[in-house]
């Protein structure tokens, strides 16, 4: 099983540079979330390499998974081909944040250690967690 993780470093002049890391075992996961916690980090995108195309022809994948750690939280959105965008429900004490690629909503923060078993779930099974419940973004189903 391997994630393949991507997302952007901003430098303090304003430029970006992409970093990656192929997820394989527990200790990269780890990895992973250091190099997550750092404030200039961008949103990640999580590819999981085990799961099916949505379209073979064009190469569409069948899941947008997106991961940031900030303020000592980490969050994670999933959506497959049959699962709506979901949050995990986590601590009210999370604040939440927003980047391009989406919003975290307040409440959907993990704890490191829990985030990490989340993640790892997912490198194992390919699929959404169910180790944490998940709800759909407010608004969602209007």
């Amino acid at each position: 099983m391997t994630i393949d993780a991507r997302w952007a470093v901003f430098t303090e002049d304003g430029a970006e540079r992409g970093a990656n890391l192929l997820i394989k075992d527990r200790d990269q996961v780890r990895e992973l979330i250091e190099l997550l916690t750092d404030p200039l980090a961008d949103l990640a995108r999580l590819i999981h390499r085990d799961r099916p195309l949505w379209d073979t022809e064009s190469g569409f994948l069948d899941h947008d998974v997106y991961a940031i750690v900030r303020d000592g939280f980490g969050y994670l959105s999933y959506q497959d081909a049959t699962r709506d965008k979901a949050y995990p429900v986590g601590d009210p004490a999370s604040v939440g944040c927003e980047f391009d690629d989406d919003d975290f909503p307040p409440g959907s923060g993990l704890p490191l250690v829990q985030f990490t078993e989340v993640l790892d779930e997912f490198l194992r099974t390919a699929d959404r967690p169910v180790s944490v419940t998940w709800r759909e973004p407010e608004g969602a189903s209007e």
